[in-house]
């Protein structure tokens, strides 16, 4: 269409119509490419957030699909359903006939017609069950009296064990309570003592680790009495001090002057002490330094016997105490880099790492064997009388080996009274409480109604280290078993002083002499007395 000249407005076509463009041409959906493109970005963001916020969504979720069922326009649906119900009813008939069966036995005699045990095999005092399976309309009765009888042969083989453990005079090697090595129950107390009896009949050498913070609370005169008269006077023993590192220098002093009346005796520092533990140095005293002495103590006596079979040195010990880390600092002194530590026997803070026994050998001449902590039985001269005996069995034995370690905190059910015997133990001096008070940063304790300053802190610690239940509420606990880690790990300044030197008999100084002159010991003083003085 062509305009007017002079007009501003376009002439109307043939059919009288304004001719517009836009109005006659169809308008494109196409969407932009950057508008396309910022939809996919949107689109990708808002997935990320929401898998973000899906990992901190603290509800456990299946990743499983749910079973939709069965489609509503299968056309066998209602067949399908209809079996699917039917098992079901039948499943649970069988199950109350199962019921049924099972007791129907407890009412009637049993046993006459089903089983019929025979008479004594040839090899001697095993019987055989032989079950009689004619009558197949109720095998669940037949089953049942097989299971008993079975049971019932059990119980006679257990009663059998039981009568050859009383009258055999090493039953005792294990707590009476059940406490072993590792304080599993799987293990039986027969298990325990073999492990004992399995040492100290193959080793020439008896290792006896004990904790420099309680040397007595791990050591036992009655099993030091059996190994001095095992094989006609022929094994030695040589008491090994532990973690010395966790006690001063003049505990150290006493505790070796009490134990060296006895037995030869050596401090060691089997491995370096736990992360933020209180230590004292003893210059005198490294790991390097006292696995050296003991290794070449241990030489010089195989050098000596010249053995055509190469000695034997058994390990015994409570749990804990660092048997396995004896045999690591003696195995890193001789291989070097070859035979590092991890190589030679696995260790751990807690109870319980070393299960079985383990044989190392470290050259032609010298073979170590570890063993599983046991925790041996008190005796009359372990500083326990007749009068307490029963006291600390039923109470303070179990708290005694809590802080002892001899115990896997898993298994602890109740560890509050663990803590009030340590509180009243380090009550004994004004540094223990003190000591104690500082590593928590706590306020002076406060006595409750019946004189007990375990409650109170407790409560503190628990408020200190973040122990506390719903509402604020301190988990005393939990916190109780903070205290007894720290006191593990050597955080907790603790020890236990040694008893008043006694005068010991003639033979006994003789004995102390010349097992001491066969490790060249120099009477069971490797290290001076004045090296300990100084520093």
């Amino acid at each position: 269409m062509v305009n007017k000249p002079g007009s501003k407005y376009p002439m109307p076509n043939e059919a009288g119509m304004h001719s517009n463009p836009s109005e006659s041409e169809p308008k494109s959906k196409r969407t932009p490419v950057r508008l396309r493109h910022r939809i996919e970005k949107a689109s990708a963001a808002k997935q990320r957030k929401q898998r973000k916020l899906a990992k901190k969504n603290p509800e456990w979720r299946t990743r499983l699909r749910k079973d939709p069922g069965i489609p509503n326009l299968f056309p066998y649906k209602d067949r399908i359903l209809h079996e699917i119900e039917q098992k079901k009813r039948l499943k649970q008939e069988e199950a109350s006939r199962r019921r049924e069966g099972l007791k129907a036995p407890k009412s009637e005699s049993h046993g006459a017609d089903d089983v019929v045990v025979t008479e004594e095999t040839l090899n001697g005092g095993d019987r055989m069950e032989k079950v009689d399976m004619e009558d197949a309309s109720n095998p669940m009765e037949a089953l049942l009296a097989s299971a008993k009888a079975q049971a019932a042969k059990y119980e006679e083989v257990s009663d059998d064990d039981d009568d050859d453990d009383e009258s055999n005079g090493m039953s005792d090697v294990s707590s009476g309570d059940g406490i072993g090595p590792t304080h599993n129950h799987d293990f039986s107390r027969r298990a325990f003592d073999q492990v004992y009896k399995t040492v100290l009949s193959s080793a020439d050498i008896i290792l006896y680790v004990l904790d420099a913070r309680d040397p007595n609370g791990t050591r036992s005169r009655e099993i030091e009495r059996e190994i001095m008269a095992a094989n006609s006077g022929s094994k030695r023993l040589i008491l090994i001090l532990n973690k010395i590192d966790l006690v001063p220098p003049s505990v150290l002093k006493a505790w070796l002057a009490y134990l060296r009346i006895s037995f030869p005796a050596l401090p060691l520092r089997a491995s370096n002490p736990a992360p933020n533990a209180r230590t004292f140095d003893h210059k005198a005293f490294t790991v390097r330094g006292t696995s050296e002495t003991l290794l070449r103590a241990l030489k010089t006596y195989a050098h000596e016997k010249s053995l055509k079979r190469s000695t034997t040195v058994g390990i015994l010990g409570y749990p804990n105490v660092g048997k396995s880390s004896v045999i690591n600092a003696l195995v890193s002194r001789l291989g070097g880099a070859r035979r590092s530590q991890a190589t030679a026997c696995p260790v751990g803070a807690e109870a319980g790492v070393t299960t079985a026994l383990r044989e190392v050998k470290l050259d032609n001449k010298l073979k170590l064997i570890d063993s599983p902590g046991i925790v041996f039985p008190p005796s009359d001269s372990d500083g326990e009388t007749e009068g307490n005996r029963a006291l600390i069995q039923n109470k303070d034995r179990q708290n005694r080996l809590i802080l002892l370690n001899a115990i896997p905190p898993k298994t602890i059910t109740d560890p509050v009274p663990a803590v009030t015997l340590l509180l009243r133990r380090l009550s004994e001096s004004e540094s223990g409480t003190s000591n104690l008070l500082s590593v928590y940063d706590l306020p002076p304790l406060i006595l409750g109604a019946d004189g007990d300053v375990t409650t109170d802190f407790l409560v503190q610690v628990a408020r200190r280290r973040g122990r506390l239940g719903k509402g604020g509420v301190p988990n005393l606990s939990a916190a109780a078993m903070t205290v007894i880690t720290d006191w593990r790990d050597g955080r907790i300044q603790g020890w236990t002083d040694a008893p008043t030197l006694q005068a010991s008999s003639s033979d006994q100084k003789e004995i102390v002499s010349e097992w001491a002159a066969e490790f060249k010991l120099d009477g069971g003083k490797d290290v001076s007395n004045q090296d300990i003085m100084e520093e």
